[in-house]
């Protein structure tokens, strides 16, 4: 489904033929926004008839495995974005947890392609449709828009995600008992996946700044610096989470060993004290005729009393000890 929507004067209109979209487009005075959501192959075609954008970034587009970065082509830029989705039971992949939005930067242009409804791009919509007159610059201040939505969805899972840390921690540092070292190493994999999203993210920003693009103008790159600042701060929050959980998993393999050392030590103090009792009774027990006690009349009951003392003495020692 392809929306196409273009300022004129202090408005925004919409529902545009295909030959008002190339009027706008043969000119410099308007600024034009195509949407598809979904797109079929007719609006690939559309799209490629309007535009006449190169095979390889309409391939690009169409294949939605991108990892976020940026094309320049003759008078247009392509970027693939990557928008906060929201983390799904079972998630092993960055697709799970994210969706594609490709774009077109052209000198009067926006172009955004994504496969299903996607906040980000309706959030900046929204801020294009009731306030058009901050958004008259050029297209460049769409993407800016654009990015800004995107990368400011991220804190809000940051904090979530500072909050389930703290709450592990807690956990490890107060129980004595035994604690499930999934909750962590799920933590794990969702901020190397976290990771993996706003890291390219920031490098987008970063080559939008960096690169002497004339489609960024000078005044829009100001903008783009407080979203490249942002970016930046999250990867280093996110960094700086996997440290605290890596000690969290370090502390919690350290009690694991210790109570394994404990059992450990109960255990042989108990065998210890069993194998004391068997050696008497393992003496006592061989078949020669001539033994020493062997046919005294309280026999039983000293080999009894000399195994219960054993046990007893081992016992105390054990305790003292701090084995049992």
């Amino acid at each position: 489904m392809l929306n196409v929507e273009v300022y004129r004067g202090d408005r925004v209109e919409g529902e545009l033929s295909t030959d008002k979209i190339k009027s706008v487009l043969a000119g410099s005075e308007h600024t034009l926004w195509a949407d598809m959501e979904s797109p079929n192959d007719q609006d690939w075609m559309t799209l490629s008839e309007l535009f006449g954008f190169h095979p390889l970034a309409i391939e690009d587009a169409q294949k939605q495995d991108q990892r976020a970065k940026v094309d320049e082509y003759e008078g247009y830029l392509f970027l693939s974005l990557r928008s906060w989705r929201g983390f799904q039971r079972d998630v092993d992949d960055i697709e799970d947890v994210t969706n594609e939005i490709d774009v077109f930067l052209g000198p009067n242009y926006f172009v955004t392609i994504h496969q299903e409804a996607c906040p980000a791009v309706t959030e900046t919509r929204r801020r294009w449709e009731q306030h058009p007159d901050k958004l008259t610059k050029g297209p460049a201040y769409l993407l800016y828009e654009l990015l800004d939505t995107i990368i400011d969805d991220f804190f809000p899972i940051i904090d979530q995600m500072d909050d389930e840390i703290d709450k592990l921690e807690t956990i490890v540092y107060a129980s004595a008992g035994s604690i499930d070292v999934g909750p962590a190493l799920r933590l794990k994999r969702r901020l190397l996946l976290l990771r993996q999203t706003i890291s390219p993210m920031r490098d987008v920003v970063n080559h939008l700044l960096r690169t002497d693009i004339g489609l960024i103008p000078a005044g829009a790159r100001v903008y783009l610096q407080d979203v490249y600042d942002h970016a930046l701060r999250q990867v280093e929050q996110v960094d700086l989470h996997r440290d605290m959980l890596t000690g969290v998993l370090d502390a919690l393999m350290a009690q694991t060993s210790n109570r394994l050392n404990q059992v450990m030590k109960t255990m042989t103090a108990v065998a210890t004290i069993l194998m004391s009792a068997s050696l008497i009774t393992g003496v006592y027990g061989m078949n020669f005729e001539h033994m020493p006690e062997l046919h005294t009349k309280y026999g039983y009951y000293v080999t009894l009393a000399s195994m219960g003392i054993i046990a007893f003495g081992l016992t105390v020692y054990f305790k003292r000890i701090k084995w049992l």
